[in-house]
């Protein structure tokens, strides 16, 4: 998973990669197989969790006033700065961001799984859709091609009395093509998208689904679906 996010302050996380990778020297070069060697940071917390009880023990509440949504993410998901956001080719602005399965590749920084919240105009089944293709497109294609994404069926939801919808969009692009070998190929971004008293607000979960060896490990499927079920106004 590309990350392709911005600090108010204008720094990227790119740019903190190459820093890193200045430090974790053996994050750069190639392995005997000629695929890029990636190193696993360790996880670090920049932001602070939400003093709401999770209902998963263990777990970390993230609550976003600006949406009105509250949802949950596992302990080993690192709770990004606060001044960080990530912009889909929709327009759709996230904050709140989690991050989980963070690596190092030739002096970038790339992910394994993230989550992010925001408000966006429009019905939540349409924003729903609109929001998990672009940002499916946005993480998946490479500078040679673009990812093809599939989108299911729209599924309505009710949570706590808010209604919204429920959409997963799976990307993937050829892995013998790819222009960026470092980025993963294969992914799924879900979003749940409710009618709130701010308006519509979402809840973006985006995972890697291709596996990169045991160094940088897939997000665990349980988790993710406690993380998508788990999105609840705040009350």
């Amino acid at each position: 998973m590309r990350n392709q996010r911005v600090a108010i302050a204008g720094l990227s996380l790119a740019v903190v990669g190459v820093v890193l990778g200045a430090v974790v020297l053996v994050g750069a070069g190639e392995d005997e197989s000629g695929a890029p060697r990636v190193t696993a940071v360790p996880l670090t917390r920049t932001r602070a969790a939400s003093p709401a009880s999770p209902s998963r023990a263990g777990w970390q509440v993230v609550d976003d006033a600006d949406t009105g949504l509250r949802y949950e993410v596992p302990s080993e998901w690192a709770l990004a700065p606060d001044s960080e956001t990530l912009e889909s080719s929709s327009g759709t602005v996230l904050g709140h961001l989690t991050d989980f399965g963070t690596y190092l590749c030739q002096g970038a920084e790339y992910g394994r799984a993230f989550s992010g919240s925001g408000r966006v105009d429009g019905d939540p089944a349409e924003v729903a859709t609109e929001v998990a293709a672009a940002i499916a497109a946005d993480q998946y294609s490479d500078g040679s091609q673009t990812a093809k994404v599939t989108l299911s069926r729209p599924t309505p939801v009710v949570r706590d009395g808010a209604r919204g919808t429920v959409i997963r969009a799976e990307a993937e692009v050829m892995a013998d093509a790819v222009a960026d070998r470092c980025a993963s190929t294969r992914g799924v971004v879900t979003v749940v998208a409710l009618a709130t008293s701010v308006g519509t607000a979402v809840v973006v979960l985006g995972a890697d689904t291709d596996d990169r060896g045991p160094a940088v490990p897939l997000a665990d499927p349980d988790a993710l679906r406690g993380i998508t079920d788990s999105v609840r106004p705040r009350g």
